[in-house]
């Protein structure tokens, strides 16, 4: 079993290391967890089994964690346990900023911040531990760490492979880099994964008080952006010109609440997109009309069909164009009426293109390594602002004034991060298992713990996004229309196509992630958790000494 006094000295050591996220204290995390790692019998004993994965290129010199326990030699099948190490800053903290990583501190005195009833009753209460990290979620590294000492110390018939990841509080740079890791160690050890965990905390929309949850399935989002190009003219002479500002205005209003990118899954209805940025290029005042303008959205996904979506994206453009042409002719039709006579004016022929079909006219005329060069401007970009969407919207821009054939035109691309939806295929044979264990393990969790855990189909925006694509579907379709991919922005496409398991949330019960009441349940997560996931991993890989 779990030692409650190890789980939680475990706890105390990595909430104690700040790691936040893109700063150069987020790898504090990881040296925590390797730390506490040697410090295991086992793991003192096969050092080699523990790896620090350096990220590639990366500003803070992050790592990836992973540490394997092969508790059989010859047998393939693998349990995977992860999450992110990284965690928010701690600024809502104000005067108690100094404290905010001593969970014995900042648990004894958060009443010194203003409370909710709420809050200030599990303070009062003393079930509580505070501080940033607790449940977001230096606690599920802390359980498998310690999962790792049980296991290595009973044995099991399988193998654990534990992997900690930086970045998933920023674009998931830390899991997009660990998922080729996956197919790589399996294919070099010969491993079948069965499961993966994510150890994050469970939040549900609408929980019920007194119920404990199990997620699998993942909620994505995907943000398109559209890069409007007009005709510049002096502001004098308007109609001899086209405005960018009037297309991207266009686009907006055809994009925000669109409930034609809504989707419904499992009874749940995805929220419609909504508007994230909208503004021209313009950087100077100048009596010229605007050139370019962009706008990008986000659009919230449960069960997305990327190149359906790709096809609405570029319908919405083409409707904005020809709004904008059409807005155009009226307003020279109302100045004919006004004078009497039709004045000059230009007459835009709607153009829409996707990023990746721009990107493949270039590369035909472009005279060196496109993707080089664009790697140096992506360089250049970031050192002036490390917005990862900024650049990208330069690198459009940019890759625009290469392309030879210059006219008023809507790019359709989508901007990093991306996550993915995951739904489980219940027909394939590992998912099917992976969901009768959860339906044993609720049994379980009733019967030995007086437990009522419940199911719910779609976790948030996580890390669990890049553990199973839906097969059938094109995703090659948005993919190729992803700015930065493999510049700025490591997305494994084929490695992601390989990797398919299935994974599920065996939540820890917390509350108030990002805010400075976050805050983890001593008795659920010290006394019922841990034999929850020691019940479900000897389901899967059985227990030597059963």
């Amino acid at each position: 079993m779990i030692d409650k006094e190890m789980l939680y000295q475990n706890l105390a050591r990595l909430v104690e290391a700040p790691s936040i996220s893109g700063t150069e204290d987020e790898v504090l995390g990881a040296y925590r967890i390797k730390e506490l790692l040697m410090e295991l019998p086992y793991f003192r004993q096969h050092e080699e089994n523990v790896m620090l994965i350096p990220m590639e290129g990366d500003p803070f010199d992050r790592v990836i964690v992973a540490a394997y326990l092969e508790g059989c030699p010859g047998n393939p099948d693998t349990v995977i346990l992860t999450g992110h190490y990284d965690v928010v800053d701690i600024e809502e903290f104000g005067g108690l900023k100094d404290i905010a990583y001593d969970i014995e501190k900042i648990s004894e005195r958060i009443n010194e911040l203003p409370l909710s009833d709420e809050v200030k009753a599990d303070y009062e209460s003393g079930n509580w531990y505070f501080g940033r990290g607790t449940i977001d979620m230096k606690f599920g590294h802390a359980l498998s760490i310690e999962l790792l000492r049980h296991y290595a110390e009973a044995g099991l018939d399988g193998n654990i492979l534990y992997v900690a990841v930086c970045g998933e509080e920023t674009n998931s740079e830390g899991m997009l880099a660990a998922v080729p890791f996956f197919t790589e160690f399996a294919e070099k050890r010969g491993l079948r994964y069965r499961s993966l965990l994510l150890t994050e905390g469970y939040m549900v929309d609408g929980q019920e008080d007194g119920i404990r949850y199990i997620q699998y399935g993942g909620a994505g989002k995907v943000m398109p952006m559209f890069f409007c190009v007009g005709k510049t003219t002096h502001g004098e002479e308007p109609l001899l010109g086209m405005d960018a500002n009037i297309m991207a205005a266009e686009v907006y209003r055809e994009m925000v609440l669109a409930p034609e990118f809504c989707q419904q899954n499992h009874g749940i209805t995805s929220a419609p997109p909504a508007g994230l940025k909208l503004q021209d290029l313009k950087e100077n005042y100048s009596l010229s009309t605007s050139l370019y303008a962009a706008s990008y959205f986000n659009i919230a996904t449960i069960k997305m069909n990327p190149e359906e979506t790709m096809k609405k994206l570029t319908a919405v453009a083409q409707r904005a164009f020809e709004n904008a042409a059409d807005l155009m002719r009226r307003k020279v039709e109302g100045f004919t009426e006004l004078t009497g006579r039709v004045p000059a004016h230009y007459e835009a022929v709607p153009c829409v293109m996707t990023y990746g079909e721009m990107y493949k006219a270039v590369e035909k005329t472009f005279n060196g390594d496109l993707k080089a060069h664009m790697q140096e401007c992506a360089d250049k970009y970031m050192k002036e602002n490390p917005e990862l969407q900024d650049t990208c919207l330069k690198l459009m821009k940019h890759l625009y004034e290469l392309y030879e054939d210059k006219k008023p035109m809507i790019v359709v691309s989508v901007l990093p991060p991306y996550y993915p939806d995951v739904n489980i295929d219940t027909e394939d044979e590992a998912a099917a298992e992976m969901l009768e264990n959860i339906d044993e393990l609720i049994e379980y969790a009733a019967k030995e713990h007086g437990e009522t855990v419940k199911t719910s189909e779609y976790y948030g925006i996580s890390d669990l996004c890049y553990t199973w694509l839906a097969e059938g579907l094109d995703f090659d379709a948005l993919f190729e229309n992803l700015i930065g991919t493999d510049i700025l922005y490591k997305f494994p496409t084929e490695a992601l196509k390989k990797f398919k398991v299935p994974a599920v949330v065996i939540g820890a019960s917390g509350k108030d992630m990002h805010k400075y009441t976050e805050r983890l349940e001593k008795s659920y997560n010290f006394d019922v958790l841990p034999d929850l996931y020691i019940h479900y991993i000897d389901r899967l890989l059985g227990n030597k000494q059963q």
